[in-house]
Protein backbone atom coordinates (compact mmCIF):
# COMPACT_ATOMS: atom_id res chain seq x y z
CA UNK A 1 0.00 0.00 0.00
CA UNK A 2 1.34 3.33 -0.96
CA UNK A 3 2.11 5.60 2.02
CA UNK A 4 -1.06 7.69 0.73
CA UNK A 5 -3.34 5.69 -1.09
CA UNK A 6 -7.24 6.93 -1.36
CA UNK A 7 -9.21 4.43 0.81
CA UNK A 8 -13.29 4.03 0.29
CA UNK A 9 -15.59 2.68 2.62
CA UNK A 10 -19.02 2.09 0.61
CA UNK A 11 -22.24 1.23 2.60
CA UNK A 12 -24.48 0.31 -0.19
CA UNK A 13 -28.20 0.59 -0.69
CA UNK A 14 -30.55 -0.41 -3.41
CA UNK A 15 -33.06 1.55 -2.39
CA UNK A 16 -35.80 4.00 -4.44
CA UNK A 17 -34.02 6.78 -2.56
CA UNK A 18 -30.56 5.32 -2.75
CA UNK A 19 -28.77 8.39 -3.24
CA UNK A 20 -29.64 9.30 0.42
CA UNK A 21 -28.87 5.73 1.96
CA UNK A 22 -25.43 4.99 0.04
CA UNK A 23 -22.72 6.51 2.08
CA UNK A 24 -18.86 6.92 1.11
CA UNK A 25 -16.48 7.49 3.85
CA UNK A 26 -12.85 8.47 2.24
CA UNK A 27 -9.49 8.68 3.84
CA UNK A 28 -5.68 7.53 4.07
CA UNK A 29 -4.10 5.28 6.28
CA UNK A 30 -1.34 6.85 8.64
CA UNK A 31 0.75 5.18 11.35
CA UNK A 32 -1.48 2.47 11.47
CA UNK A 33 -4.62 3.99 11.58
CA UNK A 34 -7.79 5.38 8.80
CA UNK A 35 -7.97 8.97 8.47
CA UNK A 36 -10.90 10.03 7.74
CA UNK A 37 -11.00 13.01 5.56
CA UNK A 38 -14.40 13.19 3.84
CA UNK A 39 -18.02 11.69 4.57
CA UNK A 40 -20.93 12.19 2.40
CA UNK A 41 -24.16 10.53 0.96
CA UNK A 42 -24.18 9.71 -2.90
CA UNK A 43 -26.61 12.40 -3.55
CA UNK A 44 -24.15 14.57 -2.97
CA UNK A 45 -21.07 13.73 -4.96
CA UNK A 46 -20.71 15.61 -8.64
CA UNK A 47 -23.92 15.22 -10.53
CA UNK A 48 -25.18 12.81 -7.29
CA UNK A 49 -29.37 12.21 -7.75
CA UNK A 50 -31.21 10.63 -5.21
CA UNK A 51 -33.08 7.85 -7.56
CA UNK A 52 -30.89 4.75 -7.65
CA UNK A 53 -29.68 4.66 -11.18
CA UNK A 54 -27.96 7.52 -11.47
CA UNK A 55 -26.78 7.61 -7.96
CA UNK A 56 -24.98 4.58 -8.54
CA UNK A 57 -23.41 5.79 -11.91
CA UNK A 58 -22.68 8.60 -9.84
CA UNK A 59 -20.89 6.35 -7.10
CA UNK A 60 -19.29 4.85 -9.90
CA UNK A 61 -17.46 7.82 -11.90
CA UNK A 62 -16.36 8.57 -8.21
CA UNK A 63 -14.45 5.31 -7.67
CA UNK A 64 -12.64 5.84 -10.35
CA UNK A 65 -11.33 9.49 -10.17
CA UNK A 66 -8.03 8.01 -8.88
CA UNK A 67 -6.42 4.54 -9.63
CA UNK A 68 -4.85 4.51 -6.63
CA UNK A 69 -7.90 3.54 -4.84
CA UNK A 70 -8.91 0.22 -2.48
CA UNK A 71 -12.60 0.47 -1.81
CA UNK A 72 -14.45 -1.45 0.69
CA UNK A 73 -18.45 -2.31 -0.32
CA UNK A 74 -20.60 -3.46 1.44
CA UNK A 75 -22.94 -5.51 -0.59
CA UNK A 76 -22.64 -9.46 -1.71
CA UNK A 77 -20.28 -9.82 -4.93
CA UNK A 78 -21.82 -12.98 -5.44
CA UNK A 79 -23.89 -16.18 -5.11
CA UNK A 80 -23.17 -20.02 -3.47
CA UNK A 81 -21.26 -21.81 -5.61
CA UNK A 82 -23.72 -24.31 -6.76
CA UNK A 83 -26.44 -21.77 -8.11
CA UNK A 84 -23.72 -20.49 -10.68
CA UNK A 85 -23.35 -22.45 -13.96
CA UNK A 86 -20.75 -19.81 -15.52
CA UNK A 87 -16.78 -21.15 -15.45
CA UNK A 88 -15.61 -17.87 -13.83
CA UNK A 89 -16.88 -15.15 -11.72
CA UNK A 90 -16.62 -11.98 -13.95
CA UNK A 91 -18.49 -14.41 -16.48
CA UNK A 92 -21.25 -14.35 -13.99
CA UNK A 93 -20.97 -10.70 -13.55
CA UNK A 94 -21.08 -9.59 -17.20
CA UNK A 95 -23.92 -11.78 -18.35
CA UNK A 96 -25.88 -10.63 -15.18
CA UNK A 97 -28.20 -7.69 -16.14
CA UNK A 98 -29.27 -9.40 -18.95
CA UNK A 99 -30.07 -12.32 -17.66
CA UNK A 100 -31.59 -10.70 -14.38
CA UNK A 101 -33.14 -6.91 -15.99
CA UNK A 102 -34.80 -6.00 -12.67
CA UNK A 103 -34.25 -7.12 -8.48
CA UNK A 104 -37.04 -9.01 -8.87
CA UNK A 105 -36.44 -11.57 -11.45
CA UNK A 106 -33.24 -12.03 -9.86
CA UNK A 107 -34.65 -13.33 -6.49
CA UNK A 108 -37.29 -15.02 -8.18
CA UNK A 109 -34.69 -17.00 -10.34
CA UNK A 110 -32.58 -17.39 -7.15
CA UNK A 111 -35.57 -18.78 -4.97
CA UNK A 112 -36.04 -21.13 -8.02
CA UNK A 113 -32.78 -22.04 -8.36
CA UNK A 114 -32.41 -23.13 -4.52
CA UNK A 115 -35.40 -25.10 -4.03
CA UNK A 116 -36.94 -21.90 -1.99
CA UNK A 117 -34.01 -21.86 0.56
CA UNK A 118 -31.83 -19.20 1.38
CA UNK A 119 -28.59 -21.00 0.77
CA UNK A 120 -25.60 -19.39 2.51
CA UNK A 121 -22.16 -19.58 0.77
CA UNK A 122 -18.68 -20.89 2.28
CA UNK A 123 -17.50 -16.89 2.79
CA UNK A 124 -20.69 -16.43 4.53
CA UNK A 125 -20.88 -19.23 7.19
CA UNK A 126 -17.10 -18.24 8.20
CA UNK A 127 -17.81 -14.62 8.26
CA UNK A 128 -21.40 -15.42 9.84
CA UNK A 129 -22.64 -12.49 7.78
CA UNK A 130 -26.43 -11.74 8.83
CA UNK A 131 -27.96 -12.31 5.63
CA UNK A 132 -27.57 -14.44 2.31
CA UNK A 133 -27.26 -12.51 -1.25
CA UNK A 134 -30.49 -12.92 -1.84
CA UNK A 135 -32.59 -12.64 1.07
CA UNK A 136 -35.40 -10.36 1.54
CA UNK A 137 -34.08 -7.87 2.75
CA UNK A 138 -30.61 -7.69 0.68
CA UNK A 139 -31.45 -8.77 -2.69
CA UNK A 140 -31.81 -5.38 -4.05
CA UNK A 141 -28.61 -4.31 -2.98
CA UNK A 142 -27.29 -6.82 -4.58
CA UNK A 143 -28.75 -6.84 -7.97
CA UNK A 144 -28.02 -3.25 -7.85
CA UNK A 145 -24.17 -3.70 -6.99
CA UNK A 146 -23.49 -6.73 -9.09
CA UNK A 147 -25.68 -4.89 -12.33
CA UNK A 148 -24.71 -1.37 -11.86
CA UNK A 149 -21.62 -1.19 -10.09
CA UNK A 150 -19.52 -4.65 -10.73
CA UNK A 151 -20.65 -5.10 -14.20
CA UNK A 152 -19.78 -1.84 -15.93
CA UNK A 153 -16.73 -0.98 -13.85
CA UNK A 154 -15.14 -4.50 -14.41
CA UNK A 155 -16.51 -5.72 -17.96
CA UNK A 156 -14.67 -2.12 -19.00
CA UNK A 157 -11.12 -2.68 -17.24
CA UNK A 158 -12.13 0.26 -15.43
CA UNK A 159 -11.27 -1.44 -11.97
CA UNK A 160 -10.70 -4.77 -10.61
CA UNK A 161 -12.45 -7.29 -7.88
CA UNK A 162 -10.33 -9.39 -5.42
CA UNK A 163 -9.62 -11.87 -4.71
CA UNK A 164 -11.73 -12.99 -7.98
CA UNK A 165 -9.29 -10.91 -10.11
CA UNK A 166 -5.17 -10.49 -10.13
CA UNK A 167 -4.24 -6.99 -9.71
CA UNK A 168 -2.36 -5.69 -12.89
CA UNK A 169 0.63 -3.50 -13.55
CA UNK A 170 -1.72 -0.80 -14.18
CA UNK A 171 -2.99 0.44 -11.51
CA UNK A 172 -6.63 0.65 -11.13
CA UNK A 173 -9.06 0.81 -8.49
CA UNK A 174 -9.66 -2.35 -6.36
CA UNK A 175 -13.13 -3.17 -5.05
CA UNK A 176 -13.58 -5.59 -2.25
CA UNK A 177 -16.49 -7.12 -0.35
CA UNK A 178 -16.50 -5.31 3.23
CA UNK A 179 -19.03 -6.43 5.95
CA UNK A 180 -19.00 -3.70 8.62
CA UNK A 181 -21.78 -5.80 11.39
CA UNK A 182 -19.02 -8.67 11.30
CA UNK A 183 -16.22 -6.29 11.88
CA UNK A 184 -18.17 -5.13 14.66
CA UNK A 185 -18.70 -8.74 15.98
CA UNK A 186 -14.71 -8.70 15.78
CA UNK A 187 -14.79 -6.38 18.52
CA UNK A 188 -17.48 -7.52 20.38
CA UNK A 189 -19.18 -3.98 19.57
CA UNK A 190 -22.21 -5.50 17.48
CA UNK A 191 -25.40 -3.57 19.58
CA UNK A 192 -28.73 -1.91 18.21
CA UNK A 193 -27.35 1.48 16.39
CA UNK A 194 -29.39 1.60 14.11
CA UNK A 195 -32.70 3.86 14.77
CA UNK A 196 -33.84 7.32 15.97
CA UNK A 197 -34.00 6.90 19.70
CA UNK A 198 -31.12 8.52 21.96
CA UNK A 199 -29.72 5.13 22.79
CA UNK A 200 -28.92 4.60 19.40
CA UNK A 201 -27.04 7.63 18.90
CA UNK A 202 -25.29 6.78 21.91
CA UNK A 203 -24.66 3.48 20.80
CA UNK A 204 -23.36 5.13 17.16
CA UNK A 205 -20.64 7.09 19.38
CA UNK A 206 -19.61 4.32 21.36
CA UNK A 207 -18.62 2.58 18.39
CA UNK A 208 -16.08 5.43 17.15
CA UNK A 209 -15.07 5.85 20.22
CA UNK A 210 -14.20 2.33 20.46
CA UNK A 211 -12.71 1.95 17.34
CA UNK A 212 -10.27 5.26 18.40
CA UNK A 213 -9.04 3.62 21.40
CA UNK A 214 -8.25 0.39 19.91
CA UNK A 215 -6.10 2.62 17.50
CA UNK A 216 -8.12 1.72 14.09
CA UNK A 217 -9.89 4.65 13.42
CA UNK A 218 -8.02 8.54 14.19
CA UNK A 219 -10.22 10.91 15.72
CA UNK A 220 -12.70 12.34 12.98
CA UNK A 221 -13.22 16.10 12.85
CA UNK A 222 -16.06 17.40 14.85
CA UNK A 223 -18.41 17.84 11.82
CA UNK A 224 -17.72 14.43 10.29
CA UNK A 225 -18.23 13.18 14.48
CA UNK A 226 -21.74 14.55 14.52
CA UNK A 227 -22.73 12.90 11.53
CA UNK A 228 -21.88 9.68 12.15
CA UNK A 229 -24.01 10.17 15.41
CA UNK A 230 -26.53 11.85 14.03
CA UNK A 231 -27.44 9.58 11.10
CA UNK A 232 -30.10 7.12 12.31
CA UNK A 233 -29.80 4.62 10.28
CA UNK A 234 -26.33 4.03 10.56
CA UNK A 235 -25.27 4.45 7.32
CA UNK A 236 -22.24 6.84 7.92
CA UNK A 237 -21.07 4.40 10.56
CA UNK A 238 -20.87 1.41 8.72
CA UNK A 239 -19.32 3.61 5.67
CA UNK A 240 -16.22 4.35 7.92
CA UNK A 241 -16.14 0.81 9.27
CA UNK A 242 -16.10 -0.67 5.82
CA UNK A 243 -13.29 1.73 4.65
CA UNK A 244 -10.87 0.49 7.76
CA UNK A 245 -12.22 -3.09 6.21
CA UNK A 246 -10.67 -2.07 3.61
CA UNK A 247 -7.19 -0.54 4.42
CA UNK A 248 -6.82 -3.70 6.97
CA UNK A 249 -7.31 -5.83 4.00
CA UNK A 250 -5.50 -5.20 1.43
CA UNK A 251 -2.50 -6.75 1.07
CA UNK A 252 -4.19 -10.07 2.30
CA UNK A 253 -6.74 -9.93 -0.16
CA UNK A 254 -4.36 -9.10 -2.97
CA UNK A 255 -2.46 -12.41 -2.41
CA UNK A 256 -5.85 -14.18 -2.48
CA UNK A 257 -6.28 -14.53 -6.17
CA UNK A 258 -8.27 -17.74 -7.90
CA UNK A 259 -9.58 -17.70 -11.17
CA UNK A 260 -11.81 -20.18 -10.23
CA UNK A 261 -13.26 -18.38 -7.16
CA UNK A 262 -16.64 -18.41 -7.68
CA UNK A 263 -18.29 -17.19 -3.80
CA UNK A 264 -14.88 -14.97 -3.42
CA UNK A 265 -14.60 -13.64 -0.07
CA UNK A 266 -15.87 -10.91 3.03
CA UNK A 267 -14.25 -9.12 3.88
CA UNK A 268 -14.75 -8.49 7.76
CA UNK A 269 -11.15 -8.33 10.04
CA UNK A 270 -9.42 -4.93 11.44
CA UNK A 271 -6.63 -6.91 12.98
CA UNK A 272 -3.87 -5.58 10.59
CA UNK A 273 -4.46 -2.44 11.39
CA UNK A 274 -2.38 -1.30 14.20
Amino acid sequence: MTAERRILGIDFSGASDAGRKIWIAEGVQRAGRFHLLDLRQACELEGGEVGPELAIAGLARHIVRAPDTIAGCDFPFSLPRSMISDRRWIDFVAAFPERFPYPDSFRSWALGAAGGCELRRDADRAAATPFNSYNLRIYRQTWWGIARLLQPLLTTGAAIAVPYQRPSRKLRPVLLEACPACALKSIDMYRTYKGSAAEHGRQREAIVRRLIALGHLAAPAHEDMQRLICDKGGDALDAVISALVASAAEEFAAGQHAADNIEGEIYWSLATLS
